[in-house]
């Protein structure tokens, strides 16, 4: 199995991509702090579970790098939160993406949970 089978992998490049191209659209993005940590947390979501995949035969260390994997998930769904209260992103647009970022976080700690059963960690 590649790390692109993973559906914690398709989401997360799913919505790292659809972040970028809505963040994009902010005039002048590449000057907000909150929007370049958004993109670098989504990125890093995205990494980690591809990093981690590398390591899948030490699967203490691929669950590492998945716990990595949703604490940057996590940490855009802040930034999104910071973006909307400073109104570079609108409500329904914050609301949207953080559901999704939600979303992924939930399905790397499910997969976690199933990589611990397995392997009795």
């Amino acid at each position: 199995m590649n790390y692109e089978d993973l559906r914690i992998y398709q989401l997360a490049k799913k919505l790292r991509e659809e972040l970028q191209q809505e963040l994009a659209k902010i005039p002048h993005y590449w000057r907000i702090r909150e929007v370049d940590q958004a993109v670098r947390s989504s990125c890093s979501a995205t990494s980690n579970i591809v990093e981690g995949h590398g390591r899948r035969f030490h699967p203490r260390d691929f669950c590492r790098f998945l716990v990595i994997a949703m604490a940057s998930s996590d940490e855009t769904q802040d930034h999104l939160i910071a973006l909307q209260i400073r109104h570079y992103l609108s409500k329904e647009k914050s609301d949207y993406f953080i559901k999704k970022f939600r979303t992924l976080s939930i399905q790397i700690l499910n997969f976690i949970n199933c990589l611990r059963k397995r392997y009795r960690l």
